[in-house]
């Protein structure tokens, strides 16, 4: 029988982690809480769980808190989860069964990142895959100070998500009651850490995030665009999420002609991503071509929405898609063809949509 460890790192959680606890009562076996210095209830709530409390002296460093708490799991696999998340357990034997018989190393999980407004709802939300449930081989680490990611050298992964069949994770720390003070606290962390590295694109993007989900909308755009700028610099290819983030901007921020200029070239780097097709149609469909804006969104459909290595927008190749092409329909006297108003309202008003920007991966 295959034993599961959850690793936690938490701070001034007591709003959060009871539901995150409750998901995890019939998965996890032992529970493992690294507090880097909470001073609300987080702790005795984390107590009435029977969970393993461990003290981490706060030196802005989250890979040697989460360092810690993983070398404190003692079962077979490791889940991760942040206090402001949810586990959804869908086929619990199910899951069981394959952490039993998988050969990967590292599984990446389905997360719902929820945006708007109390309750959440997944056709309010991004999705994309973590890499959340890792076989607990002792030599698991995380690399960064601020942003820190999970080293996956030498391990092998299962891009095909097979885990989503079994669970999801339900991320609620982007909606509009959550706690604004992360943002304020993780833009001086990564302004901090760019001092010292001047040069690194990446800290440019999580940066420009950190900005967006502030409203500051003028800083997020030019920062996400020095960022794009010092990855060609460098050589390498701009990521996806760099390219979604720049035309989420442009887009809800009404500067449509902007974004119609360059979208093209977003597509032609990452062909494959629905989010920059779905954009491209709402673009053609603003410009008044109806007929590209069909077979652009037509398109989204074919893609759909499933490839784990993109940040996705629900609906982006789904009923999104289905209430602009209704209304292209009605616009060009396709009344037959076009879905119902009253339908369309629930997709999106006035027929654009003020995108919320969301990141957990």
């Amino acid at each position: 029988m295959q034993t599961v460890s959850l690793c936690m790192i938490v701070y001034n959680e007591e709003n959060n982690i009871r539901r995150c606890l409750e998901s995890v009562r019939s998965f996890a076996d032992e529970i493992i809480i690294v507090d880097i210095g909470s001073t609300d209830r987080t702790r005795a709530i984390c107590a009435e769980y029977g969970t393993r409390i461990f003290d981490c002296k706060w030196a802005k460093d989250f890979s040697e808190a989460r360092n810690y708490s993983i070398s404190k799991a003692s079962c077979n696999w490791i889940l991760l989860l942040e206090a402001d998340e949810e586990l959804k357990i869908r086929n619990l034997s199910g899951l069981i069964q394959y952490l039993q018989n998988t050969v990967y190393d590292m599984l990446p999980v389905r997360i719902a990142h929820f945006y708007g407004h109390q309750p959440a709802d997944e056709k309010r939300a991004h999705f994309s895959g973590g890499l959340r449930q890792i076989r607990n081989d002792g030599a698991v680490r995380f690399t960064g100070n601020i942003l820190e990611k999970i080293d996956t050298t030498g391990k092998s992964v299962d891009y095909t998500a097979e885990t989503r069949r079994f669970i999801q994770i339900l991320h609620y720390g982007y909606m509009e009651d959550a706690d604004k003070n992360k943002t304020s606290r993780n833009i001086s962390l990564i302004l901090k850490e760019k001092d010292k590295q001047l040069d690194d694109p990446w800290i440019d993007y999580y940066l420009a995030v950190e900005y967006y989900r502030l409203g500051e909308i003028h800083e997020a755009y030019h920062t996400v665009n020095a960022a794009i700028m010092l990855f060609l610099l460098k050589g390498s290819k701009p990521p996806s999420l760099a390219y979604k983030m720049k035309y989420d901007i442009l887009i809800a921020s009404g500067q449509y002609d902007t974004a119609y200029e360059g979208i093209h070239k977003a597509i032609a780097l990452y062909p494959d991503y629905v989010d920059l097709h779905f954009y491209k149609g709402m673009l053609e469909f603003n410009h008044g071509e109806y007929e590209k804006a069909r077979n652009t969104l037509r398109y989204c459909l074919l893609i759909g929405e499933t490839n784990i290595e993109y940040l996705i927008l629900s609906g982006s190749g789904s009923f999104l898609v289905l209430h602009y092409l209704g209304l292209c329909h009605e616009i060009q006297g396709e009344s037959q063809q076009a879905s119902k108003p009253s339908d369309r309202q629930e997709c999106s008003a006035q027929g654009s949509i003020q995108l919320k920007y969301v990141l957990k991966i």
